[in-house]
C-alpha cells in the first residue's frame, strides 16, 4: 500500500517572527511528509500522525481547519526522547463524500495496525471514530473503545448517522465491541434515558464529577482500550473555547493532559484521536496549544509504556483469589509488583477460558467484602 496516494504533504507557513528555534523541538526530530521527502517504509516508525480535515457530517463547520493549526503548535514543543521514531503523514485527501473519507481512513489505519504503528489522529469531527472502528473490526475479534466527551453521541431513536449519533452505528447490536466507556459526561447535557439504555447494553460512562474527584479511576479503563477518541468539548470553555459545543463546565486542561498520558501508558491503545476543535471560535491560540500539549502527553506516556501480562507466568505478579458464596465462580486478581496495577479474571460461560481485564485496587477491596464488582459483572455480561 502506497500511503503517499492517500495524503497531501505537510505545508506549514514559516513563523511570522524571526525566532530561531532549537534543534531539540519536536518538529525537527520527526519525519515529515513533504513534496521533497515523501512517506517511506511505514514499519520503520513507532507513531504516525495524520490530519483529517473533515467536517461534512457535522454542524461544527470549521473543524476541517484544525489539523494544520494543531500541527504548527505541536512542532514547536520539545521532543520526548531520541528513541521514538515518529512520522507525520500529512493530511488525508478529501473524498468525494464523507463516507469516502471514512473508508480512506479505515484503509490507512488498517495498514498502520498491520505494521504495529500507533496512530495519532488530528481531526476533524468525532464521527471519524467510526473509521477507527472499521479498521479494528478487520483486525481484532474483540474491540474496546473509550471516548472522552461531555455528551454521549448516541441516539437510540434515530436512524440518521452524523457526528452526534455516530456511536449508535458502533455500539448497537454489535458483538465485536467488548467494552465501551465514555469519560467526563455532564449529566445536564445528556438524556437520562440514553444513559440508562447504555447501561442496559453493559456499557458505561463515568460522570465528570466522579473523574474530578479522583482522576486515577480512568487509568484501568484506558489500560484495556484499543481506540481512544477525545472530543475537545469535554474540556471547560475557559480552557478550550474553540468548540461549537463548548460548556462552562468540563475537564481542566491539566486533567485532559493527564488522561492523554494515561492513554499513552495503556497496554493496548493503538489509535488516539483528538476531535472537534474549531479554529473559528479560537481565542489567542488557547485551545490549539492545549490540543498540541494533549498529543505531547500521549506520546510521553507511550515513551514509557510497559506491557504487562498477568497470564505470562511472570514472577512480577502477586495473585489473590476471592470466593463468593453467591457465585459459582471465584475471582482471581493479579497485582503487578512493578507498577502496582491490578487485573481480574472474568470467565467465559461453559468454558474453561477466562478473560483478563484491567481493574483497580478498589475492585479487589469490593470483592473482599463479598460484593461483586460492577466492572466484573458488566464484563461477564458482555463476554457471554
Amino acid at each position: 500500500m502506497n500511503l503517499n496516494n492517500y495524503f497531501n504533504p505537510v505545508e506549514l507557513d514559516k513563523p511570522e517572527d524571526a525566532e530561531i528555534l532549537s534543534d531539540s523541538i519536536f518538529g525537527k526530530n520527526i519525519k515529515v511528509n513533504t513534496p521533497s521527502t515523501p512517506i517511506d517504509e511505514i514499519s520503520n516508525y513507532n507513531i504516525a500522525i495524520l490530519g483529517i480535515p473533515e467536517d461534512r457530517n457535522s454542524s461544527n463547520k470549521g473543524v476541517s481547519l484544525a489539523p494544520d493549526h494543531i500541527r504548527a503548535k505541536l512542532y514547536r514543543l520539545y521532543k520526548i526522547n531520541d528513541k521514538l521514531k515518529i512520522i507525520d503523514l500529512g493530511n488525508l485527501k478529501e473524498g468525494n463524500t464523507y463516507n469516502d473519507t471514512y473508508y480512506g481512513l479505515r484503509d490507512v489505519l488498517t495498514e498502520l495496525l498491520n505494521n504495529q504503528v500507533i496512530s495519532i489522529i488530528i481531526g476533524g469531527t468525532q464521527d471519524l471514530t467510526y473509521a477507527n472502528y472499521l479498521a479494528f473490526e478487520q483486525y481484532k475479534s474483540n474491540i474496546n473503545l473509550v471516548t472522552v466527551d461531555s455528551v454521549i453521541d448516541i441516539d437510540f431513536s434515530e436512524s440518521t448517522f452524523n457526528a452526534k449519533s455516530y456511536l449508535s452505528k458502533i455500539l448497537i447490536n454489535n458483538k465485536k465491541i467488548l467494552k465501551y466507556v465514555n469519560l467526563a459526561h455532564q449529566l445536564y447535557l445528556n438524556d437520562q434515558e440514553v444513559i440508562k439504555q447504555l447501561k442496559n447494553l453493559s456499557f458505561d460512562s463515568l460522570r465528570l464529577g466522579l473523574i474530578r474527584s479522583d482522576i486515577s479511576i480512568v487509568e484501568p479503563v484506558l489500560r484495556d482500550a484499543d481506540i481512544m477518541s477525545f472530543d475537545i468539548s469535554a474540556v471547560k470553555q475557559s480552557d478550550a473555547p474553540a468548540n461549537y459545543y463548548a460548556s462552562p463546565n468540563g475537564l481542566h486542561a491539566e486533567e485532559a493532559c493527564q488522561i492523554a498520558k494515561y492513554s499513552g501508558l495503556s497496554d493496548s491503545i493503538s489509535s488516539f484521536g483528538i476531535y472537534d476543535l474549531n479554529p473559528v471560535y479560537e481565542s489567542n491560540n488557547q485551545t490549539i496549544n492545549l490540543a498540541a500539549q494533549i498529543i505531547w502527553h500521549f506520546i510521553e506516556g507511550y515513551s514509557v509504556r510497559k506491557i504487562e501480562n498477568p497470564l505470562a507466568g511472570d514472577k512480577d505478579f502477586k495473585v489473590f483469589i476471592v470466593s463468593h458464596k453467591d457465585m459459582e465462580f471465584e475471582i482471581t486478581f493479579y497485582k503487578s509488583l512493578i507498577t502496582n496495577r491490578w487485573w481480574m479474571s472474568v470467565p467465559k460461560a461453559n468454558s474453561q477460558e477466562t478473560v483478563i481485564i484491567a481493574c483497580s485496587h478498589e475492585d479487589y477491596q469490593q470483592a473482599c467484602k463479598h460484593e461483586i464488582p460492577d466492572l466484573w459483572w458488566k464484563s461477564y455480561q458482555r463476554i457471554n
